[in-house]
């Protein structure tokens, strides 16, 4: 495979977890989250391939059938109860839900972050195991190029979400979550 097929993979791949970062950083943004957000999705994104790679064929055709499901159960789920807390909050409520427990708001933290992050890469896995069917050799390098890339398109696309947040409010914090659920729905029809 050559660098320009690997490339390409990269940024198609990392579109995904550009998407779900902007609709997340509408609301959260901070410098951590920024951190969550990159890391995770292009951790998960270098690991996926690699796992895909190593677990080869018979995995691959069960995966294709059901991935799909699977990331999209996960991402509407996660763009459900943004919606709710988008919908359910009041002007201040940022400022309040400092008081709660982080892991029931933040989706960058615990398992929302992990959910996000294991539906955004699960299509990596399908390359992963479509490289290990050619029989392409040295599999790490693609897979830290994905991850890179994952890890960068992330990172824009919350700071893109902060910028929409900063315009326009709780409008955007409803979009994101909008957002999510078309990416969920994607998911199935693509």
């Amino acid at each position: 495979m050559g660098p320009l097929e690997i490339i390409a993979i990269a940024v198609g791949l990392g579109l995904d977890a550009m998407s779900v970062s902007a609709a997340v950083g509408v609301r959260w943004h901070g410098p951590r989250q920024k951190f969550r957000l990159a890391w995770h999705m292009g951790l998960f994104q270098f690991l996926m391939p690699v796992l895909g790679y190593l677990a080869g064929s018979q995995l691959a055709s069960l995966l294709e059938k059901v991935g799909s499901y699977v990331a999209a159960a996960l991402v509407f789920s996660v763009a459900v109860k943004m919606f709710y807390e988008a919908v359910k909050s009041h002007p201040g409520a940022a400022e309040e839900s400092d008081t709660l427990p982080v892991s029931r708001r933040d989706p960058t933290r615990g398992w929302s972050l992990m959910v996000l992050s294991v539906a955004t890469s699960l299509d990596a896995l399908v390359v992963g195991f479509s490289l290990g069917l050619r029989g392409a050799t040295g599999i790490v390098l693609p897979c830290i190029i994905i991850g890179v890339t994952a890890a960068a398109m992330s990172l824009a696309g919350v700071i893109i979400g902060k910028r929409l947040g900063d315009r326009f409010g709780k409008p955007a914090e409803i979009a994101g979550a909008v957002v999510l659920m078309l990416l969920a729905v994607s998911f199935l029809v693509w």
